[in-house]
């Protein structure tokens, strides 16, 4: 599993820190957003977040739903699998089908998410 990189878009630099520590000891590399700016969503089309295999994406970045943002991605043809990584309750389940996108709750169990990235 070495060499495996995923997006996580997360506003709070130290959850984010906290995430890719948990992961890179499972061979999988962090690629972190910290806003969910236009500017910095359009890197999700460069290297090297282009080729990320997944994309992690926390409930509120800022005052933007993270729901919102993975919506966006959707209708500009993102089909990666995407993660809504939270603290809160488990959110709209109708929208996380509609979008495809797996609900995780924090903190994040680091073997439980390496095993999912593996499996893709």
């Amino acid at each position: 599993m070495a060499g495996i990189d995923v997006v996580y878009i997360e506003d709070d630099d130290i959850e984010a820190e906290l995430f890719s520590l948990g992961l890179s000891t499972r061979g999988v590399n962090v690629l972190h957003l910290p806003d969910a700016e236009p500017g910095s969503l359009h890197l999700l089309q460069k290297a090297p977040y282009v080729t990320a295999r997944a994309i992690f994406i926390d409930f509120w970045i800022g005052v933007v739903s993270g729901l919102d943002v993975a919506k966006w991605l959707r209708e500009n043809g993102d089909s990666r699998p995407f993660f809504l990584l939270t603290a809160g309750e488990n959110p709209d389940p109708n929208m996380l089908k509609q979008l495809n996108i797996t609900y995780l709750q924090k903190p994040a169990n680091y073997n439980k998410v390496a095993s999912a990235i593996s499996a893709l």
